[in-house]
């Protein structure tokens, strides 16, 4: 059985609001344009401007909600140059919110730059959470997630590449990085021939229609997708840690536990370490 919901009720929530003059860090959807805060619908309601990578994307989720602003553009092109523009509108009691085409601004995005600034300048910023591919992409696959690292996107140049394979090589957690669905493969094959095979999981097109998960070693991975005429969508993918650092993580696990139950005992540090 269904429930409606109060729309008059939802609208209350969102009700233009005086805000506090300062730079708002918003999070938009990563995908599904349902997966927005009502916090989030009414500071983009409240603003007096709204940052944004491409207004075209932008104004499809202000549109969805009935949302009247303005807009600029505001990406890497040209955010060294607007931020003495934007700067002077907040200090002139002007409220802007900062948001990306999906998910969370300054994650992969140009946003850091124009934050740092404000931190400089002791202007107020107020983060506002919503979705987050990283994390989306982390809770369905079979890796490890007490412990991680985001790393963005897979870098282009050999002296990156090195750099980032000896990271992966060593690492004690789950290694999060974004791929292009064109350049995946040859990632992937570069990967699997410098660290070896792995547990792996490969999200694509995360909280949209077409959203799939793989959870596999990376070879198996490279084996589906390799008998795919065209690989579609954005790519998030998840790499655990190398099984003797994962035995030796388990180990470790395993000694505290021996150690938490000696001191319960009364055993003295002297007599645990002689014991290990």
């Amino acid at each position: 059985m269904g429930y409606n919901l109060d729309i008059n009720f939802l609208n209350s929530l969102v009700v233009r609001e005086n805000l506090t003059p300062g730079l708002y860090v918003v999070s938009t959807p990563i995908g599904n344009l349902s997966d927005i805060t009502l916090r989030s619908l009414k500071i983009l309601s409240s603003v007096d401007l709204i940052l944004c990578e491409d207004t075209r994307v932008s104004k499809k989720l202000t549109t969805k909600y009935g949302i009247k602003c303005s807009m600029e553009v505001y990406q890497k092109h040209n955010s060294i140059r607007k931020i003495p523009s934007i700067i002077s509108k907040i200090k002139n009691e002007k409220s802007i919110a900062l948001i990306s085409d999906a998910g969370t601004p300054t994650i992969s995005d140009p946003g850091k730059t124009l934050i740092d600034k404000c931190i400089e300048l002791n202007i107020p910023i107020f983060s506002i959470p919503g979705a987050s591919s990283i994390i989306a992409s982390l809770i369905p696959s079979f890796l490890n997630k007490d412990s991680f690292s985001f790393l963005g996107f897979f870098p282009r140049t050999t002296k990156e590449q090195k750099i980032y394979l000896d990271r992966l090589k060593k690492s004690e957690e789950t290694i999060i990085f974004f791929e292009s669905p064109r350049r995946i493969l040859k990632t992937l094959d570069l990967i699997l021939n410098y660290i070896g095979d792995r547990k792996a999981t490969l999200i694509r097109e995360i909280t949209k229609k077409h959203e799939e998960i793989i959870n596999l070693d990376i070879s198996n991975i490279i084996k589906e997708l390799s008998n795919r005429d065209t690989i579609y969508g954005e790519i998030t993918f998840c790499i655990g840690p190398a099984e003797k650092v994962k035995k030796r993580l388990e180990m470790n696990e395993k000694l505290e536990i021996i150690i938490e139950n000696l001191q319960k005992e009364n055993v003295k540090i002297s007599s645990i370490a002689s014991i290990m």
